[in-house]
């Protein structure tokens, strides 16, 4: 076993979470827990912290010890639910978090979210999603949805924001404190929320994902590739979105792989 790590997990109840909680505990790690119900036990220090309230945020942050090696942002809510807090846990607050987490990550050290393959047209959308971006608070943000046309799924967009935001976040945080910053975008993937996403994108086209690849992801499938992109490994690696689809967004993107009825 090699040198003790000091890490911190946001969202760690069930699912990508908890099996990476699991995997930096049984690795012997020093792990700080954030969520919003209690996680961790006696194997990991449990903090409070409710994404949508920016003061529970920064009560959270200043919980956490300096020193941290690696930040896996792991948190995030299905579209089914209210528009207001899919944007504010999957964007707004990741964001506030993500700044205020920064200076106790040490040079060399790692932040990584995780996304969503759902927000893989970011590129694209960079126009659309300025007026987002350039918001400075989780009630700015959320004042910006509420004047904003609705027809877009929520969840997509904040997992665009979430991408765009570290791609753009990356170049400074490594410059500034040698600090990597990337994210990680699964596909569907076998957790307790799989249902919830069926319902929001609709279940023929998560079925198509699945009939395109041949099954989907797990929790075994993404876990190693957050802690790989956590790590010293993957310490030229950064502004990155890693892709765990087994290739569905390669195929849509070259034409190699079509949808039923598209």
């Amino acid at each position: 076993m090699g040198e003790t790590r000091r890490v911190a997990v946001v969202g760690a109840a069930s699912g990508i979470g908890a099996d990476l909680l699991a995997r930096w505990v049984e690795r012997g790690d020093e792990v700080h827990v954030l969520d919003h119900v209690a996680v961790g036990g006696a194997d990991a220090a449990s903090i409070a912290c409710d994404l949508r309230d920016p003061a529970s945020i920064e009560s959270a942050v200043r919980a956490l010890p300096d020193g941290l090696d690696a930040v896996a942002h792991v948190a995030g809510v299905p579209g089914t639910r209210p528009a207001d807090d899919v944007l504010a846990v999957n964007f707004l607050g990741m964001r506030h978090l993500v700044e205020l987490v920064l200076p106790k990550v040490v040079p060399g050290g790692a932040v990584t979210v995780v996304a969503s393959t759902a927000g893989g047209a970011w590129r694209a959308r960079l126009p659309a999603l300025e007026p987002l971006l350039a918001t400075d608070s989780v009630a700015a943000g959320l004042a910006w949805l509420s004047d904003t046309p609705a027809g877009y799924p929520v969840y997509n967009l904040s997992k665009e924001a979430a991408i765009a935001f570290v791609a753009r976040r990356s170049v400074a945080a490594w410059r500034e404190g040698r600090v990597r910053l990337n994210t990680v975008s699964p596909g569907p993937v076998e957790t307790p929320i799989l249902g919830d996403f069926e319902q929001s994108m609709g279940k023929d086209v998560l079925d198509g994902v699945r009939a395109a690849v041949g099954r989907h992801a797990t929790t075994a499938d993404v876990v190693p590739v957050i802690d790989a992109v956590c790590g010293a490994g993957f310490g030229w690696v950064i502004g990155q979105d890693v892709q765990v689809d087994a290739g569905f967004m390669a195929g849509l993107a070259s034409g190699a792989t079509v949808l039923a009825g598209r």
